[in-house]
């Protein structure tokens, strides 16, 4: 019988970015939604009876597997461009929700591209993300999306600014003006520029 590790490494390097993927966070987010809009729906009572919401959080079986796929896979998931979007609005949890919610402030850290695609000046999931990337890196490149023209409140929006640019000393720091960050192709803007 062959043995996963018998295979040639090209080949598991295809396997494990195949099976691994950085963004998939995201449907912790789609649970939240989920839930909000089921609360919303229902007839209003006291905030304090909305139950709180849990992210499960999980670990790839393929990291679980013995020390050496571990080692080759996590090289191979740190150097995923991770996607970051603010998180969701939960204003019945009566606090803004983290990103360490979703994802593990290790993964984070280890992470070498970043991308940042903010709808708004949100700078309730930025701050505490430039916190994390601040105690510990290896970020080789962050690119942060916005919109044209300057998010409403400008004042959040100023204050986000200011501290990627004091981050960009850091890492490099591409910033992008696009129509739609959420959806703006991160390939078709480094062709062009």
């Amino acid at each position: 019988m062959i043995s996963f590790l018998d295979l040639p490494g090209e080949i598991r390097l295809i396997i494990y970015a195949y099976s691994l993927d950085p963004n998939e966070y995201v449907s912790g987010y789609r649970k939240i939604e989920d839930l909000l809009a089921a609360e919303t729906d229902r007839t209003r009572g006291p905030m304090c009876t909305y139950p709180q919401p849990h992210v499960k959080c999980y670990t790839p079986s393929i990291l679980l597997i013995n020390r050496q796929i571990t080692m080759e896979a996590l090289h191979v998931l740190y150097r995923i461009p991770l996607n970051l979007y603010g998180t969701p609005s939960t204003y019945f949890t009566m606090r803004p929700m983290d990103i360490t919610e979703f994802i593990s402030e290790h993964l984070l850290q280890q992470i070498h591209y970043g991308v940042l695609r903010l709808d708004s000046a949100s700078k309730n999931f930025v701050l505490p993300l430039l916190d994390i990337w601040c105690e510990s890196n290896c970020l080789e490149s962050l690119d942060v999306y916005r919109p044209r023209g300057t998010p409403i409140p400008r004042h959040h929006w100023y204050v986000v600014k200011s501290k990627l640019r004091t981050f960009s000393t850091l890492v490099p720091v591409v910033f992008h003006k696009v129509d739609d960050p959420l959806k703006a192709d991160t390939a078709t803007i480094k062709s062009m520029g």
